[in-house]
C-alpha cells in the first residue's frame, strides 16, 4: 500500500488515514514516499498506483551502469608517413599553377602578341614610304626652292593622286629638305610652297582634283 509523508508535521501515514490527518492538520500537504509526488488538499485520493521498490531501484541501477563510450584513440602518425604527405603536397603544388602564375602567363602572351603585331606593321609602313620616295632621291634637284618644290609637287601628285593639301605640303617640304643635293633652308622651302602650288596649277601640270 502507498505511504505518504505530511510536509507540515513530517508524519508518515498510510493512504486510509490521510482523511483523518487532514482534519487535524489543517495546513497539511502530502508527498508520496515512493515517487516523491506532492499533493495539495485531497488530491492524494486519485493516487491509487505507484512504482514499486524494485522498479525504483532498478531504474537507478540501470542509469548508474550505463557507461559512456570510450573516446577514440588517435594513433600518432609516424615520421615516414608525415614525410610522404609533405612530398605529395609539394608535387601537387608544383604541378597546379597558382592564380598569380596563370595571370602572369596570360599577360606575357598578350605582350608578345602586341610586340609581334607592331614588329609586323613597321616593316610594311617603312617599305611603303621607301617605295614612295625611292626614285626622288636619285633625281636631279633644281637650283631654286621654287623649282625644287614644283618637281616635288608633280612627283607626289603623280604617285599619290588622292593626297590632301596639308599632307602634300609636309611631304614636299620633307622631300626637298632631305634630298641629298639640297642646300636650301627649311624655312625658305616652307615660304615658297604656296607660290609653287599656285604656279603648278596655273601651268596645268598639276590639277587640283588629283591633289
Amino acid at each position: 500500500m502507498v505511504s505518504f509523508v505530511c510536509n507540515y508535521c513530517q508524519a508518515t501515514l498510510k493512504k486510509p488515514k490521510l482523511d483523518q490527518h487532514l482534519q487535524r492538520c489543517y495546513n497539511a500537504t502530502f508527498s508520496c514516499i515512493d515517487c516523491h509526488t506532492d499533493f495539495i488538499g485531497d488530491t492524494y485520493r486519485q493516487h491509487t498506483a505507484c512504482m514499486t521498490e524494485e522498479q525504483k531501484y532498478k531504474n537507478k541501477m540501470a542509469a548508474k551502469n550505463t557507461k559512456k563510450p570510450a573516446p577514440a584513440v588517435v594513433v600518432p602518425k609516424s615520421t615516414v608517413d608525415q614525410l610522404k604527405e609533405k612530398q605529395s603536397q609539394a608535387v601537387v603544388s608544383d604541378t597546379v599553377p597558382t592564380v598569380k602564375e596563370s595571370k602572369k602567363r596570360k599577360h606575357e602572351k598578350s605582350d608578345e602578341s602586341v610586340v609581334s603585331t607592331k614588329e609586323g606593321k613597321k616593316p610594311k609602313d617603312k617599305s611603303a614610304k621607301e617605295n614612295s620616295t625611292s626614285g626622288w632621291d636619285d633625281s636631279a634637284l633644281p637650283t631654286t626652292p621654287a623649282g625644287a618644290l614644283a618637281s616635288a609637287i608633280a612627283y607626289v601628285c603623280e604617285n599619290e593622286p588622292g593626297v590632301a593639301f596639308g599632307d602634300l605640303k609636309k611631304k614636299c617640304v620633307k622631300m626637298v629638305t632631305k634630298h641629298p643635293k639640297c642646300s636650301f633652308a627649311k624655312s625658305d622651302v616652307k615660304d615658297e610652297f604656296a607660290a609653287a602650288v599656285v604656279a603648278a596649277l596655273s601651268e596645268g601640270s598639276v590639277k587640283l582634283s588629283k591633289c
